[in-house]
């Protein structure tokens, strides 16, 4: 018979073991241990929000419109520089839902550029949120959205990815869509439920569009997988920062 304490370990060794299996896209840092400030959290040392709207960002532009511990108090940020990974699903259909557990530019279609950081609740221990900056050409962004919404109707029954970090395969058992995140241009929520020894985790997404870039959170909660609810304070912080630093708020 499992002791309470082996019940409650349970949920937290799965949850890590497929952040680490996703760790090359949604997190930077050893998932059991508590994120540091990012090294360039200093507003001083951001690029100037001038950007005409519709602006194709760069990746230096980018990494200045995340948010800093200074523009969202109560979490700590790291930086997250993995090697681009892309992992692929066993259903084509899905190809948006694993490109969203990617790191780097490749994905269909590709992004002009990306940064990412990951952000731990000081308030809420084993909250994780990982926040991914993208820039796409042309009509790329729209189409981002666009696919990822056709996915998480498509892909309701579930899939496969392989390739992930290590080689690693994840099951997702589910995909069901999301509170809506109504922001910006656009915006797509869902969340996927993972399955690692017998235990499933859901895995909460949101994609947010502003003109040129897209803005893609990955939340999930390493000790209670119930309560992995983005932030609503990171959300809000990001989403304005992204507007500010895409065209619309700069005057």
């Amino acid at each position: 018979m499992k002791t309470l304490a082996s019940r409650r370990l349970a949920p937290a060794v799965t949850a890590a073991a497929l952040l680490a299996a996703l760790a090359t896209g949604c997190a930077g840092s050893d998932p059991a241990s508590p994120a540091k400030d990012a090294k360039d959290s200093n507003p001083t040392a951001e690029q100037p929000a001038d950007q005409p709207a519709g602006a194709v960002l760069t990746a230096a532009q980018l990494k200045a419109a995340l948010v800093t511990p200074a523009d969202a108090k109560g979490f700590e940020g790291v930086d997250n520089t993995p090697t681009p990974v892309r992992p692929k699903s066993d259903k084509p259909e899905c190809s948006p839902l694993a490109d969203a557990t990617a790191s780097g530019t490749a994905r269909t279609p590709e992004a002009k550029a990306w940064s990412s950081r990951n952000y731990s609740s000081g308030a809420t221990p084993g909250l994780s949120t990982t926040t991914s900056l993208f820039s796409y050409e042309g009509e790329g962004a729209q189409q981002t959205l666009d696919s990822l919404r056709k996915a998480v109707t498509d892909c309701a029954g579930g899939f496969s990815t392989s390739g992930n970090n290590g080689g690693a395969t994840v099951k997702y058992v589910s995909v069901k869509p999301g509170e809506s995140a109504k922001a910006a241009d656009d915006s797509v929520s869902w969340v996927m439920t993972g399955e690692a020894g017998g235990t499933q985790v859901p895995m909460h997404l949101t994609a947010v569009r502003e003109d040129n870039t897209v803005a893609l959170f990955f939340t999930i909660h390493l000790t209670d997988p119930s309560k992995s609810k983005l932030p609503q304070d990171l959300f809000t912080s990001q989403t304005a920062k992204l507007t500010e630093h895409a065209g619309k708020g700069a005057s």
